[in-house]
């Protein structure tokens, strides 16, 4: 874990830094669901909650059309995993039936479905035969 000085230049973690300031404590008010992400997130990233804070705000003012600018929703993430699990559940197992009951072609046919919908969606053109990914 890195130890900020605010009276020390050479403490910062940016190459922005220009150490005519020392660091301020500035108020930001965290419900403590939202604080309990935020220290979760930081933890992930080996930071205290405060220089996450500091990282993401400042890598937001200082690059605001990068696309991590905006996640959407936070409480969608949740949703959207459990959602994806259920899924892959209940498509490998409708899969491996489908398989077992000698009916490989439809799999197959259903698989190459999905990618084209998903190259649509992501507005690519269709790749030409690509291999299975599994």
């Amino acid at each position: 874990m890195t130890v900020n000085d605010p009276s020390d230049p050479r403490s910062a973690e940016t190459e922005d830094w220009t150490g005519s300031a020392a660091r301020k404590n500035r108020g930001v008010r965290f419900s403590d669901p939202e604080w309990e992400e935020v220290r979760e997130a930081a933890r992930t990233d080996g930071l205290t909650p405060a220089e996450f804070v500091r990282e993401r705000v400042l890598g937001l003012v200082r690059s605001p059309a990068t696309p991590a600018a905006d996640p959407g929703p936070a409480d969608l993430a949740p949703l959207i995993e459990r959602t994806f699990r259920y899924t892959y559940i209940l498509a490998t197992a409708m899969r491996d039936d489908m398989i077992n009951a000698g009916r490989e072609a439809e799999v197959e046919a259903l698989v190459k479905q999905a990618r084209e919908l998903q190259d649509s969606l992501l507005g690519r053109p269709p790749a030409p035969n690509r291999e299975p990914t599994e």
